[in-house]
Protein backbone atom coordinates (compact mmCIF):
# COMPACT_ATOMS: atom_id res chain seq x y z
CA UNK A 1 0.00 0.00 0.00
CA UNK A 2 1.41 3.48 -0.84
CA UNK A 3 0.85 6.12 1.40
CA UNK A 4 2.93 9.41 2.11
CA UNK A 5 2.39 8.55 5.81
CA UNK A 6 4.24 5.14 5.54
CA UNK A 7 7.08 6.78 3.58
CA UNK A 8 9.80 6.65 5.99
CA UNK A 9 9.54 3.12 7.34
CA UNK A 10 11.10 0.02 6.39
CA UNK A 11 9.55 -2.76 4.10
CA UNK A 12 9.51 -4.66 7.33
CA UNK A 13 8.59 -1.77 9.30
CA UNK A 14 5.37 -1.13 6.91
CA UNK A 15 4.31 -4.70 6.88
CA UNK A 16 4.12 -4.94 11.22
CA UNK A 17 2.15 -1.80 10.79
CA UNK A 18 -0.13 -2.80 8.41
CA UNK A 19 -0.32 -6.25 10.17
CA UNK A 20 -1.72 -4.04 13.09
CA UNK A 21 -4.37 -2.25 11.25
CA UNK A 22 -8.51 -3.80 11.49
CA UNK A 23 -9.63 -3.47 7.64
CA UNK A 24 -13.17 -2.18 7.03
CA UNK A 25 -15.73 -2.54 4.29
CA UNK A 26 -17.65 0.23 3.68
CA UNK A 27 -20.94 0.30 1.43
CA UNK A 28 -22.33 3.48 -0.94
CA UNK A 29 -22.98 5.99 1.42
CA UNK A 30 -22.10 4.28 4.64
CA UNK A 31 -20.37 6.77 7.48
CA UNK A 32 -17.24 5.70 8.91
CA UNK A 33 -17.29 7.89 11.41
CA UNK A 34 -19.32 11.20 12.40
CA UNK A 35 -18.11 14.88 13.01
CA UNK A 36 -18.28 15.68 16.83
CA UNK A 37 -18.13 11.84 17.38
CA UNK A 38 -14.92 10.25 19.90
CA UNK A 39 -12.17 10.13 18.07
CA UNK A 40 -10.82 6.55 18.52
CA UNK A 41 -8.82 5.82 15.33
CA UNK A 42 -6.68 6.56 12.95
CA UNK A 43 -7.67 5.18 8.64
CA UNK A 44 -6.08 5.17 5.87
CA UNK A 45 -8.07 4.40 2.10
CA UNK A 46 -7.21 1.71 1.04
CA UNK A 47 -9.69 1.46 -2.12
CA UNK A 48 -12.39 3.22 -3.05
CA UNK A 49 -12.54 7.26 -1.42
CA UNK A 50 -14.00 9.42 1.20
CA UNK A 51 -16.11 12.11 1.57
CA UNK A 52 -15.04 14.40 4.46
CA UNK A 53 -17.95 17.21 5.28
CA UNK A 54 -18.97 19.71 8.33
CA UNK A 55 -22.55 20.76 8.90
CA UNK A 56 -23.29 23.99 9.83
CA UNK A 57 -25.27 25.06 12.60
CA UNK A 58 -28.27 25.66 10.15
CA UNK A 59 -27.99 21.85 9.02
CA UNK A 60 -25.97 22.67 5.36
CA UNK A 61 -22.98 20.04 4.18
CA UNK A 62 -19.57 21.80 3.43
CA UNK A 63 -17.42 19.59 2.01
CA UNK A 64 -13.74 19.93 3.23
CA UNK A 65 -11.76 17.40 0.78
CA UNK A 66 -12.24 13.77 -0.63
CA UNK A 67 -9.94 11.20 0.55
CA UNK A 68 -8.80 8.97 -1.92
CA UNK A 69 -6.27 5.17 -1.88
CA UNK A 70 -3.31 6.36 0.27
CA UNK A 71 -5.12 9.11 2.16
CA UNK A 72 -5.48 9.50 5.55
CA UNK A 73 -8.27 9.99 8.09
CA UNK A 74 -8.57 10.87 11.59
CA UNK A 75 -4.68 11.87 12.31
CA UNK A 76 -5.95 13.96 15.34
CA UNK A 77 -5.75 11.01 17.30
CA UNK A 78 -2.14 11.25 17.47
CA UNK A 79 -2.28 14.71 19.13
CA UNK A 80 -5.11 13.60 21.93
CA UNK A 81 -8.18 15.39 19.92
CA UNK A 82 -11.10 13.87 21.86
CA UNK A 83 -13.24 14.24 18.72
CA UNK A 84 -13.45 14.19 14.73
CA UNK A 85 -13.98 17.38 13.29
CA UNK A 86 -15.12 16.11 10.07
CA UNK A 87 -17.28 13.33 9.11
CA UNK A 88 -15.81 10.72 6.53
CA UNK A 89 -18.71 8.47 4.25
CA UNK A 90 -17.69 6.45 1.67
CA UNK A 91 -19.15 7.76 -1.79
CA UNK A 92 -18.59 4.14 -3.28
CA UNK A 93 -17.51 0.85 -2.15
CA UNK A 94 -15.01 1.23 -0.24
CA UNK A 95 -12.19 -0.63 2.12
CA UNK A 96 -10.06 1.66 5.20
CA UNK A 97 -7.27 0.48 7.30
CA UNK A 98 -8.20 1.36 10.86
CA UNK A 99 -5.72 1.83 13.99
CA UNK A 100 -7.56 2.21 17.15
CA UNK A 101 -5.85 4.82 19.25
CA UNK A 102 -4.03 2.65 21.73
CA UNK A 103 -2.55 0.54 18.73
CA UNK A 104 -1.62 3.56 16.84
CA UNK A 105 -0.06 5.65 20.04
CA UNK A 106 2.61 2.31 20.59
CA UNK A 107 3.24 2.32 17.04
CA UNK A 108 4.26 6.13 17.10
CA UNK A 109 5.92 5.58 20.02
CA UNK A 110 8.19 2.56 18.20
CA UNK A 111 8.45 4.71 15.01
CA UNK A 112 8.54 8.17 15.78
CA UNK A 113 8.96 9.09 12.08
CA UNK A 114 4.99 7.68 11.73
CA UNK A 115 3.82 10.00 14.32
CA UNK A 116 5.96 13.04 12.13
CA UNK A 117 4.43 12.07 8.76
CA UNK A 118 0.41 12.03 10.46
CA UNK A 119 1.52 15.62 11.73
CA UNK A 120 2.83 16.44 8.33
CA UNK A 121 -0.93 15.34 6.56
CA UNK A 122 -3.08 17.36 9.17
CA UNK A 123 -0.75 20.80 8.45
CA UNK A 124 -0.87 19.92 4.22
CA UNK A 125 -4.72 19.40 5.17
CA UNK A 126 -4.80 22.65 7.26
CA UNK A 127 -2.78 24.62 4.81
CA UNK A 128 -5.55 23.63 1.85
CA UNK A 129 -8.53 24.65 3.92
CA UNK A 130 -6.85 28.16 4.49
CA UNK A 131 -6.02 28.60 0.56
CA UNK A 132 -9.29 27.00 -0.45
CA UNK A 133 -10.75 30.21 1.86
CA UNK A 134 -8.41 32.90 0.54
CA UNK A 135 -9.97 31.91 -3.10
CA UNK A 136 -13.49 32.26 -2.07
CA UNK A 137 -12.52 35.96 -1.10
CA UNK A 138 -10.16 36.38 -4.32
CA UNK A 139 -10.89 34.31 -6.97
CA UNK A 140 -13.94 33.87 -9.78
CA UNK A 141 -16.50 30.82 -9.83
CA UNK A 142 -15.14 29.79 -12.71
CA UNK A 143 -11.76 30.30 -11.43
CA UNK A 144 -12.40 28.19 -8.40
CA UNK A 145 -14.67 25.54 -10.49
CA UNK A 146 -11.43 24.99 -12.72
CA UNK A 147 -9.27 24.71 -10.10
CA UNK A 148 -10.94 22.40 -8.18
CA UNK A 149 -11.76 20.03 -10.66
CA UNK A 150 -8.07 19.86 -11.54
CA UNK A 151 -7.28 18.81 -8.13
CA UNK A 152 -9.83 16.18 -7.81
CA UNK A 153 -7.94 14.98 -11.21
CA UNK A 154 -4.80 14.90 -9.82
CA UNK A 155 -5.38 13.57 -6.49
CA UNK A 156 -8.25 10.80 -7.15
CA UNK A 157 -7.95 10.69 -10.83
CA UNK A 158 -7.08 8.23 -13.50
CA UNK A 159 -4.83 9.32 -16.96
CA UNK A 160 -5.87 7.98 -19.71
CA UNK A 161 -4.07 9.79 -22.87
CA UNK A 162 -4.30 12.94 -22.70
CA UNK A 163 -7.96 13.12 -20.61
CA UNK A 164 -7.90 12.10 -16.65
CA UNK A 165 -11.05 10.42 -15.27
CA UNK A 166 -12.18 11.39 -11.88
CA UNK A 167 -12.59 8.13 -10.24
CA UNK A 168 -15.46 8.63 -7.67
CA UNK A 169 -18.52 10.21 -8.09
CA UNK A 170 -19.47 14.01 -7.67
CA UNK A 171 -22.77 16.17 -7.77
CA UNK A 172 -23.12 19.33 -9.44
CA UNK A 173 -24.45 19.84 -5.96
CA UNK A 174 -20.95 18.72 -4.05
CA UNK A 175 -19.45 20.78 -6.70
CA UNK A 176 -21.27 23.79 -5.94
CA UNK A 177 -20.51 23.24 -1.99
CA UNK A 178 -16.58 22.74 -2.62
CA UNK A 179 -16.25 26.25 -4.52
CA UNK A 180 -18.69 28.01 -2.21
CA UNK A 181 -21.14 28.99 -5.11
CA UNK A 182 -24.95 27.66 -6.37
CA UNK A 183 -25.99 24.63 -8.71
CA UNK A 184 -27.36 26.64 -11.29
CA UNK A 185 -24.03 28.76 -11.65
CA UNK A 186 -22.08 25.13 -11.59
CA UNK A 187 -24.01 23.55 -13.97
CA UNK A 188 -23.61 26.46 -16.46
CA UNK A 189 -20.23 26.38 -16.08
CA UNK A 190 -19.63 22.33 -17.00
CA UNK A 191 -22.16 22.60 -19.79
CA UNK A 192 -20.17 25.43 -21.31
CA UNK A 193 -17.10 23.60 -20.85
CA UNK A 194 -18.55 20.22 -22.16
CA UNK A 195 -19.20 22.17 -25.71
CA UNK A 196 -15.84 23.62 -25.81
CA UNK A 197 -13.93 19.77 -25.04
CA UNK A 198 -12.44 20.90 -21.56
CA UNK A 199 -14.29 18.32 -19.94
CA UNK A 200 -16.81 15.25 -20.30
CA UNK A 201 -19.22 15.40 -17.40
CA UNK A 202 -22.41 12.28 -17.20
CA UNK A 203 -24.47 11.43 -14.30
CA UNK A 204 -22.06 12.07 -11.35
CA UNK A 205 -18.92 11.66 -13.09
CA UNK A 206 -16.44 13.97 -14.35
CA UNK A 207 -13.69 13.62 -16.86
CA UNK A 208 -10.81 16.22 -17.30
CA UNK A 209 -10.57 16.34 -21.11
CA UNK A 210 -8.52 19.02 -21.60
CA UNK A 211 -6.03 20.39 -18.49
CA UNK A 212 -4.38 23.08 -20.03
CA UNK A 213 -7.25 24.41 -21.21
CA UNK A 214 -8.66 24.22 -17.46
CA UNK A 215 -5.51 25.43 -16.23
CA UNK A 216 -5.47 28.55 -18.15
CA UNK A 217 -9.45 29.44 -17.08
CA UNK A 218 -7.86 29.02 -13.20
CA UNK A 219 -6.19 32.68 -13.97
CA UNK A 220 -9.26 33.81 -16.29
CA UNK A 221 -11.75 36.70 -16.21
CA UNK A 222 -14.01 34.73 -17.61
CA UNK A 223 -17.29 34.40 -15.67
Amino acid sequence: MHSRVLTDLTESERAEVIAAARPKLLRTHEQLAAQGSPASAFYLVEVGHLKLSQLTPDGREVIARFAGPGHAFGGIVVLGHATYPVSATAVGPARVLGWTKPVLMTLVQKYPQLRTRIVEEIARHMTEALTRVQELSTERVSQRLARTLLRLAESGGRRADSRIDILHPITRQELADLVGSTLFTVSRLLARWKDRGLIDSRRSYVSVLDPAGLEALTTSAED
